[in-house]
């Protein structure tokens, strides 16, 4: 059996919830327009689809899942209906970790592994102690005045990312936010070269909200860059995404820093990783599974020797379907016990595409720069090709930042204690959580010091959200 068809077996079972089935979006795909575009890299006719495929199946694969520890203590212990920005978020900040930490264009082998890429897996584990697991995504939202089981806009999406990544030292990113479809090449820099408030990280900490993932001391001189996401929120049409934007899309794929879209289409939000023509392939987070827990048993190994011994091994609490994938387990980086990972539940084998006048107006384009020499590399293909495919460009660039806009502020922490309201009633699912989209206005109160007004201010303006 195809692990194309082992997989979308199991999919069956999203089709018996209300939740939109993942198998009636799947199509065969037949393309005719090469090269295909993902993330940077080219794919050419002769490479073929199958390429495409194995490309979308070594990126992460973030869904819905069920039964992990209620978040904040009495909070909801599923997603399913209401988190598929918070995993599309999940996704994206994934292939920045994956391009960080090991390299551009990872390729997964199911055989085959590292500690490195084991650890950045386990920050987005289901538990309230990984750094950017469904429950720390969700309550860092309260300060973007989303209550837990809220659904994110692509913008509140970003914000988020921007907030949690302050805590981890280990990968040291800096996230920019550019709003009101203006990127001011001078504020970039000016977040690349910004280091964490020490007060701030130190009073998460104390309050228990997140494990502070560090490895080393960081410099707070100002002048060393910092690998930089950037996040660059957008509404390109009022309720239909412009025809007049699609090479500019296009262009954007090119982009040796892209790292994806977040977006969607009406009632769904998705991960966008390429683009062919007008068709846009994308990882769907809408498929609720079991939580992955680890539990131990002990399995007689046969040895060399002849001799039995008891070996510890880790079991993966996914209800048999890890049985019908038949996919071998990976090793852990556990070094006194042996255990087993299996991480083919992160990996997707099916591939989706839509086409381009489906995709809601609504989207965060995200672009990662390793070093300085990238992002301007990044800032001359973005005027040359990228902004000069449209007209109107998809947003405006500047190199400073202009005088009727309020002062640039950098976020270097988390300025609040942030309450988690108590759920009285979690049981029923939201049936309207799938609903149309809209667009919100919102007001703002004001911002305390250390965050960026101009980043709040403007939360409406490029967000979706569900009625």
């Amino acid at each position: 059996m195809s692990g194309e068809v082992q997989q979308g077996v199991g999919m069956v079972e999203t089709s018996l919830t209300s939740e939109p089935p993942f198998c009636d979006t799947f199509e065969r795909i037949s393309i005719d327009t090469f090269p295909i575009w993902a993330l940077g890299k080219k794919i050419s006719k002769e490479d073929g689809i199958d390429a495409m495929k194995k490309y979308m199946t070594s990126r992460f694969w973030f869904t819905y899942r069920r039964d992990f520890s209620p978040i904040g203590g009495t909070g909801p212990s599923t997603d399913q209906y209401w988190g598929c920005m918070l995993r599309c978020a999940q996704m994206l900040l994934g292939e920045v970790l994956l391009r960080r930490h090991i390299g551009r264009h990872f390729e997964w082998d199911i055989e085959k592994t590292s500690d490195v890429y084991e650890k950045i897996l386990q920050m987005f584990f289901d538990e309230k102690d990984a750094l950017y697991s469904i429950h720390q995504i969700a309550q860092m939202g309260v300060s973007e005045g989303k209550e837990v089981s809220e659904w994110f806009g692509p913008n509140t999406a970003a914000q988020v990312i921007k907030k949690l990544t302050i805590f981890d030292d280990w990968s040291n990113i800096a996230v920019h936010v550019a709003l009101d479809n203006i990127l001011v090449k001078q504020d970039a820099l000016t977040m690349a070269t910004t280091y964490p408030s020490d007060d701030a990280v130190k009073l998460i900490m104390e309050n228990g909200l997140v494990e502070k993932h560090c490895t080393s001391s960081i410099p707070a001189n100002g002048t060393e860059w910092r690998p930089l996401l950037l996040m660059i929120p957008l509404r390109l049409g009022l309720t239909s995404i412009n025809d007049c934007y699609l090479p500019a899309i296009q262009e954007f794929f090119k982009l040796p820093q892209c790292v994806g879209i977040i977006g969607g289409k009406p009632n769904l939000a998705h991960y966008f990783v390429g683009i062919a023509g007008t068709k846009l392939f994308y990882l769907d987070p809408h498929y609720c599974r079991p939580k992955t827990s680890k539990f131990f048993v002990e399995k007689e190994q046969q040895q060399s020797s002849g001799d039995s011994t008891p070996e510890k091994v880790e079991k993966i609490d996914d209800n048999g379907f890890h049985e019908l994938e038949d996919l071998e387990p990976l090793p852990s980086q556990t070094s006194d016990v042996y255990t087993k990972m299996n991480d083919s539940t992160y990996h997707c084998q099916m591939m989706q595409w839509m086409e381009y006048d489906s995709i809601d107006p609504s989207l965060a384009l995200a672009l990662f720069c390793e070093t300085r020499e990238e992002f301007e590399n990044l800032c001359g293909e973005l005027q040359k090709t990228t902004l000069a495919s449209s007209n109107p460009p998809m947003f405006e660039f500047l190199e400073k930042r202009p005088k009727y806009l309020p002062k640039f502020e950098p976020y270097t922490g988390v300025s609040m204690k942030i309450e988690m309201k108590e759920f009285d009633d979690i049981g029923a699912a939201n049936s309207k959580i799938d609903d149309d989209f809209e667009v919100l206005d919102v007001s703002v109160e004001d911002v305390e010091t250390g965050v960026e007004a101009d980043d709040v201010a403007e939360d409406g303006d490029s967000e979706i959200v569900e009625k």
